[in-house]
């Protein structure tokens, strides 16, 4: 008998010992290397592009964005930034929370094997076997606290898809201004050039002059002074593209190939803004409904979380009252392993319990103070998204209805510059303007165009501006 026994004993300790054995389940955590150039420099060459994914992920935005290349950066960064791949890892997390919450009200039923063996003073050693079916303390909800608890984790749930949308949104739009700034600062960088040729040439002019006695050295030193000033603005337009470039192939999530940015080409003189351009933006109605700002996610997320704040209130409300939880088992027990499953060997046991804690400080009222505190914040915190929400709408369009006057009114200042450059220019080679209405007129031209492509991206920026505004619908 004592052979046996120690035989039915010897079966679970090594199952036990097996499964120890089996190691750690921590996942193995390697540093991953991330798409980087081979080295800093722009020129470097970029990573392949996933051109399928990218497609995908940027088909919702053909209606807003018409140049393919935009609209393929946009793709490859809703696919390859960190930071929305962050925000879709916790929208996972907060549904497996909420996954736990509902599953907190169900019935948690457990299998048990047992073999004891233990010596006594009466009986000497003994061995006993059982396997039962269990039920463990579970939670009949009186007074929907277990179900204020789900409503508020699906709510959360609800809240962090909203602004993980909400990030989406932001990322597209800020890949946008990223692309569409580093155009503005590479025609900025083409029209620094044109202006320190443009210097150049007069320098070269002055020089000759001066060389012949037909002019004093101050004019020599005016254009010299000139042209080193253009020459230290195109450097700085230079560096101010390559800095671009960086900030938007960060917000893309790897290297861009240069197939993928923008041109500098300058646009036309008499260009229709929007027309051929990289964005496009359908005419906003004059009655366009306040009600639009509901369906902007974070207004959602807003709603969601004073949402989940009222549950949180039903549940501390509930936590007041008393609890009442079951726990009952049946199974078999035995002093021998053959005899588990024979008869008269059945036990069973039900275990209601009601709980109520008679004092405990203040703590649950204090609870229900808190919960209902942090309602009220929520509330106001959903006004405050809403009203600002307003005021981005409201701005946007300000800055729109006003932008065509300022186009128009640019277009026709370059417009006169350039003529009134063309009339200098042919004047100071008679004689009857002075080098310093020359430089004039060229300063007066290179700032007239500046102007112009400033005002062009400040145009598109606000199309950007108003889609998020709005949601990401028009």
């Amino acid at each position: 008998m004592r052979s046996l026994n120690m035989q039915a004993l010897a079966a679970p300790l090594a199952a036990a010992a097996l499964l120890a054995g089996c190691g750690s389940l921590v996942p193995r955590t390697e540093a991953p290397v991330p798409p980087l150039r081979s080295d800093f420099r722009a020129g470097a060459p970029a990573p392949a592009v996933d051109t399928a994914a990218a497609d995908a992920a940027a088909r919702e935005w053909a209606g807003f964005i018409n140049d393919p290349r935009l609209r393929e950066v946009v793709g490859i960064a809703l696919t390859q930034n960190r930071s929305l791949r962050a925000s879709a890892a916790a929208v996972e997390r907060v549904q497996a929370q909420y996954r736990i919450q509902r599953a907190a009200g169900a019935p948690q039923l457990g299998v048990s094997a047992a073999a004891t063996r233990q010596r006594t003073l009466e009986n000497g050693a003994a061995t006993s076997y059982s396997l039962s079916l269990g039920l463990a303390a579970w939670e009949i909800d009186l007074f929907d606290r277990l179900g204020s608890l789900e409503g508020a984790a699906l709510a959360r749930y609800l809240a962090q898809t909203e602004t993980q949308q909400s990030a989406r949104l932001s990322l597209v739009a800020e890949t946008l201004n990223a692309w569409l700034n580093l155009q503005a600062l590479q025609q900025r960088a083409v029209l620094a050039q044109q202006l320190l040729q443009s210097q150049q040439r007069t320098l070269d002019l002055a020089e000759a002059q001066y060389q012949r006695g037909a002019s004093s050295g101050l004019d020599r030193a005016r254009a010299r002074t000139a042209f080193e000033a253009a020459r230290g603005e195109a450097a700085r337009s230079a560096v101010a593209v390559q800095q671009a470039r960086a900030q938007l192939e960060l917000l893309a999530g790897q290297p861009l190939p240069d197939a993928l940015l923008p041109d500098a080409l300058l646009p036309a003189a008499q260009e229709t803004p929007g027309r051929g351009d990289a964005t496009a933006l359908p005419a906003i109605p004059a009655g366009l409904p306040a009600e639009v700002l509901l369906q902007r996610p974070d207004v959602r997320a807003a709603e969601q979380a004073l949402q989940a704040s009222a549950f949180d209130v039903g549940a501390a409300r509930a936590a007041l009252f008393p609890r009442l939880t079951l726990t009952a088992s049946a199974g078999t027990r035995s002093a021998e392993l053959g005899g588990l499953f024979g008869r008269g060997s059945g036990v069973w046991s039900v275990v209601p319990q009601l709980d109520l804690a008679l004092f405990d400080a203040g703590a649950r009222r204090a609870q229900v103070d808190a919960s209902e505190a942090s309602r009220r914040e929520a509330l106001a915190r959903y006004e405050a998204t809403l009203q600002t929400a307003f005021r981005e709408v409201a701005d946007a369009l300000a800055v729109r209805d006003g932008l065509a006057e300022r186009l128009s009114a640019q277009q026709a200042q370059v417009d006169a510059a350039q003529r009134s450059l063309g009339l200098v220019e042919q004047g100071y080679r008679l004689g009857a303007n002075s080098q310093l209405d020359l430089l004039d007129a060229q300063r007066q031209l290179a700032s007239a165009q500046q102007g112009l492509v400033d005002l062009r991206q400040a145009e598109r920026a606000n199309r950007v501006d108003l889609l998020r505004a709005l949601g990401g619908r028009w």
